[in-house]
């Protein structure tokens, strides 16, 4: 059987702290499938730029999830991204032309991704995750 691939947006990762769940086990468990976890360039900055940010409980929680990653996801460098284009759109441009699925906690972008019909994994009620829309 073909594993799946989720890209992970960096407040999905941060959310093993907060809701105190591993985000990797319960989504292969929504998927029923096996996942290769997706880490892109831009997701990674977005982490170490928390761990630098100051605030010592959100550093802590970024070194988290960045050892969270390095451990269990896949970095892939895909093209570029744009200078001018936001992140939330360089995940989703790349799921939509690769058929990924995006894990996030980020409602504006789960409602982007939507919008084109690509599936999104989200938290909802606390320590659930959901999945919205087909993955073949």
């Amino acid at each position: 059987r073909l594993s799946k691939k989720v890209i992970l947006d960096s407040n999905f990762l941060l959310l093993p702290l907060n809701l105190k769940i591993d985000i990797f086990r319960e989504v292969e468990k929504l998927l029923a499938a096996k996942v290769e976890f997706i880490l892109v360039p831009e997701v990674l900055n977005e982490i170490e730029k928390l761990i630098k940010s100051g605030k010592p409980s959100i550093s802590r929680k970024a070194k988290f999830a960045l050892q969270l990653a390095n451990n269990r996801c896949v970095k892939m460098n895909f093209e570029e991204k744009p200078l001018k284009v936001e992140v939330d759109d360089y995940i989703a441009n790349l799921a939509e032309k690769y058929g990924y699925i995006v894990a996030t906690a980020d409602m504006k972008l789960k409602k982007k991704l939507r919008d084109k019909g690509i599936p999104v994994i989200y938290p909802r009620k606390g320590k659930y995750l959901a999945l919205e829309g087909y993955v073949g």
